[in-house]
């Protein structure tokens, strides 16, 4: 992630990735590629349910800054978002309880690697900031949409606890835009870096 944010980016994904929601839901992948010919190279992240759900609530605490004809894509995509989420209600909630494991799995390579290298640490942090965002991002739609939570907490303990032994305290790693998003008390990690 970049100190650079786009509304308009956030709404074009949000869009494709509820456009493919239903398919994604009914699929055995935690990931859709969205962009035809995809490559690791394109700009178009894969639908999965922390990429959708952060895009989502950013929009939402965001929407006030998107123009009218914006804001009714957003509504659109919300509405088409909710009225899937509520037709596959045991989908939805198996792709949220699937990914936190895979991405909490995605993260450790790179504590090993930071005990070994703590500059490459710092190089790799951005992504593995992101891992954790999707995952804080599940556990809020878990208690919106009221799905069980519990089964996931030991793993996120410790995760948090890794992270929090590298971590140096400081400054807001993403785009000053999204501040207001992420207070630092829920989204601890994005406010600072490996020490």
């Amino acid at each position: 992630m970049t100190r650079r944010y786009s509304l308009d980016g956030d709404l074009n994904q949000l869009e494709q990735m509820t456009e493919r929601l239903q398919d994604y839901l009914l699929g055995d992948s935690l990931s859709l590629p969205l962009a035809a010919g995809y490559s690791r190279r394109s700009t178009m992240p894969q639908l999965s349910a922390g990429a959708m759900l952060l895009r989502r609530r950013r929009l939402l605490c965001l929407g006030d800054e998107l123009k009218p004809r914006q804001q009714r894509r957003l509504a659109a995509a919300l509405q088409r978002h909710d009225a899937i989420q509520q037709e596959w209600t045991v989908h939805y909630g198996k792709k949220l309880q699937g990914e936190v494991p895979a991405r909490l799995k995605q993260m450790r390579p790179f504590f090993r690697d930071c005990q070994e290298e703590p500059e490459a640490c710092r190089s790799a942090y951005p992504s593995e900031a992101l891992r954790r965002a999707y995952v804080q991002e599940i556990l809020l739609a878990m208690d919106e949409f009221g799905y069980d939570k519990r089964p996931l907490i030991a793993d996120i303990d410790i995760c948090d606890r890794a992270l929090s032994r590298l971590l140096k305290a400081g400054e807001f790693i993403w785009s000053a835009q999204l501040l207001s998003v992420y207070p630092r008390r829920e989204f601890w990690w994005l406010y600072g870096s490996p020490a």
